[in-house]
């Protein structure tokens, strides 16, 4: 039997905000449909990564392979060195904040209660509290006094950055996006994309991505095809091959969509 990690700094000496991630030889499939098969990824740590490719390519698995919600068939998955089936999970999901395209607020608490929730469950200072949500709400560029609106007062932008607050006021090592902003108007995602970057310094920050305009600062872009990785690299580098991710992108600039079929043919061409 595997023995459980607690997941901290002193189990590997390492600073607390180290969150080096790495994938070694993942399979996973869904009955008979493969995902991923041998499937191999490094990500360094404070890095922010952003993940692109069609439906069925593997992108939101990779994601729940990371924070534990799936467990692979084959292979492992690292944070810092340590297989994570050997950390706790509801230590490991501590570090982790995972934020995903419709996130429920509590429509009965106003919003700095909603925000604070699960910090007042584990009886954390009212004070430390109360600073670091009106913190969040400056950082995600709210008015202070939406902390007394409630969930059905606010749009769909406003709601989806109180929820991404909710995540940072537990501080965690490592940031998922799993297209958090996809159903969001251009100006409400610009919003958030605006915070997000403020936010995730000094964090491991990974994001799945459909509009390509969102992720041209990411520190490196990873395009997965059905048949693994096809290219990465930072949005210039890419742009200057002019491979898959520079076809992918004027095709949406042009006004048209993606989707797995696209990747794999455009892959096939390059």
């Amino acid at each position: 039997m595997l023995q459980k990690h607690s997941f901290k700094a002193k189990d590997y000496g390492r600073s607390q905000k180290m969150s080096s991630i790495r994938l070694e030889h993942i399979d996973k499939a869904y009955d008979d449909n493969q995902i991923l098969k041998d499937f191999s990824v490094e990500i360094d740590s404070h890095e922010m990564i952003s993940v692109i490719g069609g439906s069925g390519s593997g992108k939101t698995t990779m994601l729940k392979l990371i924070n534990g919600l799936l467990l692979p068939d084959q292979g492992h998955v690292y944070i810092d060195g340590i297989d994570i089936q050997t950390i706790n999970q509801n230590e490991l999901r501590r570090h982790i904040g995972y934020v995903i395209q419709n996130i429920g607020l509590f429509p009965h608490m106003n919003i700095e209660d909603n925000i604070s929730y699960v910090l007042r469950l584990q009886k954390t200072d009212p004070q430390m509290i109360k600073e670091r949500v009106h913190e969040l709400i400056v950082m995600m560029d709210l008015d202070q006094d939406i902390l007394k609106r409630y969930p059905d007062e606010l749009s769909g932008g406003q709601k989806q950055r109180i929820s991404i607050a909710r995540i940072f006021l537990k501080d965690p090592k490592i940031l998922i996006l799993d297209e958090a902003t996809s159903a969001l108007d251009n100006e409400s995602e610009r919003h958030i994309q605006k915070s997000l970057e403020a936010l995730a310094k000094n964090r491991t920050c990974i994001t799945i991505a459909h509009r390509l305009s969102t992720i041209r600062n990411a520190d490196e872009i990873i395009v997965i095809g059905n048949n693994g990785i096809v290219e990465r690299g930072t949005h210039q580098f890419l742009l200057n091959k002019n491979n898959v991710y520079a076809k992918y992108y004027r095709l949406q600039f042009e006004g048209l969509d993606y989707d797995e079929d696209t990747i794999e043919t455009i892959h096939s061409k390059a």
